[in-house]
């Protein structure tokens, strides 16, 4: 996925909506609905949608939203069926053929996540109801994010196999509605002495990229898996030990890969491909990467540091990292690439305030 990123006196014409604040960079803009969360968001022909939940008595509903700007918004109509999904944020996306999105709810006698599925475009998203033991049961780990290419769509996770081990899975849809569980997969899944773990995917110029690790001799090592089609696999260990791959961030010609060393103390990393060494960033006791963002000239990174966001821009070769001051504290944000700038989503438990900057 590309945007283009415009300079700043375009960003002069859209702030007029903005609130008025001091000297800072970044410009508030209203949310799209009172107390909306934005969790997710994914490309349209003319803009954006974001994704995530409004206030629905005591819990939360299932909500999106379109604009071009980042100040005019449109409310998309959500359709849920299942019980779980009327309670639902929508917190992953991917974008083919047509919209994939990925619910969570929390529920049942453990509160376990329940995943609710969906797809769509920006004039509206349907709720696609799924078995409960297709993304749930006694063999589930996790579903933690979504991708999708042309007619393909993929959700990542991790499952209990066949063999009674833990390790990475996926599942795939050709409509957003029917899926299967690939949980034996000989690239993704765990071999003897292993265990394999998905944590994010991306698209890029080799098809599917999906980044994580395998633990191995007591060690974690990073990994990216890549296919063309969502089904055919190719195993990449990445250079280092102790070591985890997040996330990618892709172009039409490469990806760049973010992700954290694991110890007493972590320390941000940077792969600019599958065989480089990585480069270390900002260290704290804890790392959590957010969100990677590729652009045409650079890559954005968002990165939780002792649970406080941090947003960085690298060079593609991760040789160059700067900081780009938030405008507020917040352990949780979500960003996009508009014409107008760069579109923000800070967030926590309650709701999301919405920021746009020009990228120097």
């Amino acid at each position: 996925m590309r945007w283009s990123i415009v300079a700043v006196a375009v960003l002069a014409l859209v702030t007029g909506c903005a609130a008025r604040g001091t000297d800072s960079p970044w410009r508030e803009f209203s949310p799209p609905q009172r107390d909306a969360r934005i969790l997710e968001f994914a490309p349209t022909p003319g803009g954006v949608l974001a994704l995530g939940s409004i206030p629905a008595g005591d819990a939360r509903a299932p909500a999106a939203w379109t604009t071009s700007d980042g100040s005019h918004w449109k409310t998309v109509p959500v359709h849920a069926d299942s019980p779980y999904a009327h309670r639902a944020e929508l917190i992953s996306a991917g974008v083919g053929d047509h919209t994939v999105v990925l619910g969570q709810a929390f529920g049942g006698a453990h509160a376990n996540p329940r995943m609710t599925i969906w797809s769509g475009d920006a004039t509206g998203l349907t709720e696609h109801p799924q078995g409960m033991e297709m993304f749930g049961g006694p063999h589930a780990i996790a579903v933690t994010a979504a991708a999708a290419l042309r007619g393909t769509d993929l959700l990542v996770g991790g499952w209990d196999g066949p063999g009674g081990r833990y390790g990475a899975a996926y599942w795939t849809s050709a409509d957003g509605a029917d899926w299967q569980r690939h949980a034996d997969d000989p690239a993704l899944s765990s071999t003897p002495g292993e265990q394999t773990g998905a944590a994010g995917v991306a698209t890029g110029p080799d098809g599917f990229v999906i980044t994580g690790e395998t633990l191995r001799d007591s060690a974690l090592h990073p990994i990216t898996w890549t296919s063309p089609d969502g089904l055919a696999w190719a195993r990449h260990e990445l250079p280092g030990s102790n070591a985890v791959a997040a996330q990618a961030g892709c172009t039409a010609h490469a990806c760049t890969i973010i992700g954290q060393s694991i110890g007493t103390s972590e320390q941000a990393l940077c792969w600019s491909s599958p065989t480089a060494q990585p480069v270390t960033g900002p260290a704290a006791t804890t790392v959590d990467t957010l969100q990677v963002l590729a652009t045409p000239t650079r890559v954005l990174s968002l990165t939780a540091l002792d649970h406080v966001a941090r947003l960085d821009t690298i060079a593609p070769d991760c040789a160059d990292r700067q900081q780009i001051p938030l405008p507020v504290s917040t352990a949780v944000a979500r960003l996009f690439t508009l014409p107008a700038g760069l579109l923000l989503a800070t967030t926590d438990t309650d709701r999301s305030r919405l920021w746009l900057h020009a990228l120097p």
